[in-house]
């Protein structure tokens, strides 16, 4: 132990007054007593030494003079070194998709254990926290109170989103002063590639580096038939075991019907439930013995069929090939008449139907010209696009697109696929520029979009958690609430932005001032995969690891306390016998 401040040392002077005190106080005449002398020969030894005698039975005094030496100590600023953090300005990058809660405790909460031990040691080093979900959040920002710190790092919670690992460390980046600053990232699995060509700056990450058996259930999808219900349930072993369990569907109404199955190695199945009663809202469970729960549970609601659809002649034929491969009526119709449609959605390339109280379905448009494009198609994880990747498909030329309108997928930055905010749904190229209607995604493709357009209204839609979409919600009030089951979870307003989904994977209640919808919310294919990795460095901070002093004050103000409390004691039981 060292001391910050030699020149409180004069204080010793205290102490060595109250010792002084003690030896040339008054003192008494010895009286002889016949009674006692038979005891003088034992006592001699204690006479020899009076001021001892004294001292050994006085703990009013031993009290007093341990309190003032510890306030000696303490104005001297005592403190234990240890060795600090290597840098000068510590960046935690932290994910907070579902696949951090695999495990037992939970890979978040093991990272937050992380988290606490490195703040403590950061030694009143400025440290910036940063989530990386599907923007990046900063929390605290280069913050040197280690409470702070710490309870910031108490208060994370996982939100079920995708991380988006590669735009928070651009912004991690971004934050960093100088050279100095040393980005820790804690997370699951973050491959060693993706740091490869970030030069100049120190990276430590924390991985996960035991890999976890996991399980999920991949789809879930309801179709009413003559029987009653059916259910198809689709379910993957990820890990490296065999592995064996149940599924169990269970509907608003009651119903509960269960499944064995044996999933290998890597193997998926398909486990039809067949004759199910009716039921409106139905959830899907996987119970196995795996590590990860989160993606073990997904739920679905069951609307009615749509076996119809009005076609615009003006239409190539390809599209009416696309829906009859469904199984689907298409109605051809004339494109002057085709707007006078109800009951169904339309597929048209008139634009000025997208004002009509009809779903639509755009693909291209009759008053733009298209422009040539070149590239790869990218697009985003949304519900219409779960079945029908656009991987392989070649686009020659695109229509401008929709102010406005959500864009699902694009190429070179020009949108491809848009979604409006009532729900319809824009293709901006005609079928015949592109090679789609040759890959098996396209009739997929219909088919979702047909789905998404014919939706009940009492059906909000599915949403991936925190997603962000417009929706056609109207109601007098102008405000809805959010509920699950009888919980309120939030309020949102009209006119206020896009709707926000809830966070947790589940079903929920959409309640206006007259009306009610079902809203669910399903964890994305991307976050039922576990991937374990490694802990490892990259990278050296210009400034190097130095000492930390950590002050022993505040436990030396705990103690000096206590021997006030002890001695005040002392004190009052000694007035009390006199």
């Amino acid at each position: 132990m060292n001391f910050s401040n030699w020149l409180w040392l004069w204080t010793a002077i205290m102490p060595l007054a109250v010792i002084l005190y003690y030896f040339f106080r008054k003192k008494y005449k010895d009286q002889k007593i016949s009674s006692l002398l038979f005891w003088e020969e034992m006592m001699k030894e204690i006479q020899a030494s009076p001021y001892l005698k004294k001292l050994q039975h006085h703990l009013l005094f031993y009290l007093q003079m341990a309190a003032l030496v510890l306030c000696v100590l303490a104005l001297m600023g005592p403190y234990l070194e240890d060795e600090g953090l290597e840098g000068n300005e510590f960046i935690f990058v932290v994910d907070t998709s579902a696949t951090m809660l695999a495990g037992s405790p939970s890979q978040f909460e093991v990272q937050q254990e992380k988290m606490r031990e490195l703040a403590e040691e950061a030694g009143g080093k400025p440290v910036t926290i940063v989530t990386a979900g599907e923007s990046p959040e900063v929390l605290v920002r280069e913050e040197q109170e280690t409470e702070k710190l710490l309870e910031t790092i108490d208060g994370l919670e996982v939100d079920y989103g995708n991380e988006e690992m590669e735009q928070a460390l651009l912004y991690a980046e971004s934050l960093a002063g100088d050279e100095s600053a040393v980005i820790h990232v804690f997370t699951d699995a973050l491959d060693r590639g993706r740091l490869a060509g970030k030069t100049g700056r120190a990276y430590v990450v924390h991985g996960m580096e035991r890999p976890l058996a996991n399980a999920s259930v991949l789809q879930f999808g309801l179709a009413e038939g003559e029987g009653g219900v059916r259910a198809i349930v689709q379910a993957a072993n990820h890990g490296t075991e065999k592995l064996a369990g149940e599924i169990i569907v269970t509907s608003d109404s009651g119903t509960r019907q269960q499944k064995p199955v044996v999933l290998d190695a890597g193997a998926e199945i398909v486990v039809p439930f067949e004759g199910l009663a009716n039921g409106n809202v139905w959830r899907a469970e996987l119970q196995i013995g795996d590590e990860y729960k989160a993606d073990n549970e997904m739920s679905a609601i069951l609307q009615q069929p749509v076996d119809q659809i009005y076609l615009d002649a003006a239409l190539h034929e390809l599209v009416a090939s696309g829906f009859s491969a469904l199984g689907m009526e298409a109605v051809l119709m004339e494109s002057d008449a085709v707007g006078k449609s109800t009951g169904a959605p339309i597929a048209t390339n008139q634009t000025d139907l997208l004002a009509n109280p009809a779903p639509v379905l755009l693909l291209g448009r009759n008053d733009a010209s298209p422009v040539e494009v070149s590239g790869k198609i990218e697009w985003m994880d949304h519900p219409l696009l779960a079945y029908a990747p656009l991987d392989g498909v070649f686009v020659s030329h695109l229509y401008p697109g929709f102010d406005g309108y959500e864009t699902l997928a694009s190429i070179g930055g020009q949108p491809f696929i848009q979604l409006s905010p009532e729900g319809d749904i824009a293709v901006l190229a005609d079928i015949q520029s592109t090679d789609w209607p040759l890959n098996p995604s396209f009739p997929l493709f219909l088919w979702s979009a047909v789905q998404s357009l014919s939706q009940s209204g009492d059906f909000l839609g599915f949403f991936q958690p925190n997603e962000y979409r417009s929706v056609a919600l109207a109601s007098d009030s102008g405000e809805w609430e959010i509920f699950k089951e009888d919980a309120y979870l939030s309020s949102y307003l009209e006119g206020q932005g896009a709707f926000k989904a809830p966070a947790e994977p589940g079903v929920y209640n959409v309640v206006g001032e007259d009306e009610a919808m079902k809203l669910i919310v399903r964890l994305s294919n991307e976050e039922k995969m576990l991937a374990a990795g490694t802990s490892y460095r990259i990278g050296e901070a210009a400034e190097k690891a130095e000492t930390v002093r950590h002050s022993v004050m505040p436990w030396l103000i705990v103690v000096i306390l206590l021997l006030l409390i002890a001695e005040w004691e002392v004190y009052r039981r000694g007035i009390a016998r006199r």
